[in-house]
Parts: structure tokens; sequence; C-alpha cells
């Protein structure tokens, strides 16, 4: 009965506000939010931060859109968008593909993964040679499990409404062990997720592929651009976080 009823839920369009909604009920106040962002560290600063023991109620965001309140604070975890692209990709395509222990904990996922085998393939695919855009695989690309939760998926609505002074500060994967250092105050020893080996070629993109996830996901960058003026990210990290790598 749960079941269809979520479904109805959503087919309604109300199932993420009633899931805010709960969520921001259990958060106390003024009480601080970790927004973990799929393939940026955040797991790695998640489990930091209880080892530590150095800070109050912390409440920690995942695969979900965080909650605003104008008493909370906010701390965000980042990284250079196509770096996580990639990073995502083929930490799905080892638990779904290769090894097949997730193979079906997202309709569609494996279909995708398996039909282009490689980030490159499919974001090459993503707009036509005239420049307009190719729906089928704008569909596809979001069936991807941390790919569909992008950083603008965590932070775009959010940073209409807070204020600056209301995110603590923005950690960035590039300098991460620095980062905690600077904001909690203790040498970071835990890392967690990292991805499984592939071939060093499976990472590179064409400029096809490069320009076209540019242009796909413009929201993440926005969001970091944001960040950058606001003065919670240093200069040098924030153009690693915005240059494409090559």
């Amino acid at each position: 009965m749960k079941k269809y009823a979520k479904k109805f839920l959503e087919w309604l369009g109300v199932l993420e506000y009633i899931q805010l909604r709960r969520q921001s009920l259990k958060v106390l106040t003024n009480s601080t939010i970790l927004i973990h962002i799929g393939k940026c560290g955040g797991r790695t600063l998640k489990e930091g931060i209880i080892n530590a023991k150095r800070n109050g109620e912390v409440f920690v965001v995942h695969i979900t859109k965080p909650i605003y309140r104008p008493d909370l604070k906010y701390i965000i975890v980042a990284r250079n968008p196509i770096a996580r692209l990639n990073s995502a990709f083929w930490w799905r395509y080892n638990l779904v593909v290769t090894d097949g222990i997730q193979k079906n904990r997202f309709k569609g996922e494996y279909e995708v993964l398996v039909k282009y085998k490689t980030l490159n393939n499919l974001a090459e695919d993503l707009y036509f040679e005239d420049g307009s855009s190719n729906l089928n695989v704008h569909q596809e690309i979001r069936k991807i499990h941390h790919i569909h939760e992008d950083i603008s998926f965590y932070l775009e609505e959010l940073l209409t409404k807070c204020h600056s002074n209301q995110i603590i500060a923005v950690l960035m994967q590039e300098n991460l062990n620095n980062d905690i250092l600077r904001v909690f105050g203790y040498k970071n020893d835990i890392h967690l997720h990292r991805n499984p080996a592939v071939r060093k070629g499976d990472f590179q993109l064409s400029d096809r592929a490069m320009k076209n996830l540019l242009k796909f996901f413009w929201k993440d960058y926005k969001a970091l651009v944001k960040l950058y003026c606001w003065g919670k990210i240093d200069r040098d990290i924030f153009l690693k976080a915005i240059l494409p790598e090559v």
C-alpha cells in the first residue's frame, strides 16, 4: 500500500514537498546541514566529523534536496563538475555492470551504462551536430545515479533563498583535507569510496564530449560561481573546480 501511495504522491507532484517538510521538522533550531553531494568527498567529511567529535548537531543531506530555514547553517562539499561526472559514471558502472551488485537498483540505469560503456560516448550524443538537443539522451544520462543528482540538484534552490552568512564553509574535493583542517581544526586521515581501478583512458573526454557536458550541466558551474562570489571558495581552488580537466 505504501508503495502505491508514494507513486500517487509523485504523480500529484507533492512527494518532494512532504519529504522536505518531514525533514525540516526533524532538524533542530540553529543546526548545521552538511550537504553531501555524491562523488565530492562528502562521506569522507561526514565520517571525519563523527570521529573528531568537535561539532554540535550536524544533519547530513544526501540524495535529497536540502531544506531551507533562516535559522540553519550550511556546509557544502563540492567539486569540479566534469571530474564529478566522470567519477560518478565509473562508480556506477563498476557497481551496476562490472560487479552487478546494483544492477536493478535504479530503473533504466543498467541499460544506459551498457549501451554507452563510457561517459565520453554518452556525452558526445547529448547534442546533434547542429547543436540542438538530443532529448532521448538527455533523459538517458539522468537515469544514472549521482548524475541525476547533480550539483545544481542540491544547490540551485537553496542558493536563491539563503543569505551568504548562512554558508559556514564550502569544502572542495580538490582541497578537501586542507579544507577540513581549516574549517574543523583536525587532520583528516579517512578516505572512503575510492573509485574502482579502471583504465586511465576511460576517463578521457573528447572536445565534443567536454563541450556538451559543459553546456548540459551549466547550472552546476553557476552554483560554484555564486559561492566563489560570496567568498566561500579560494580563488586557486575555484579555478581548478571550473576549468575542464584535460
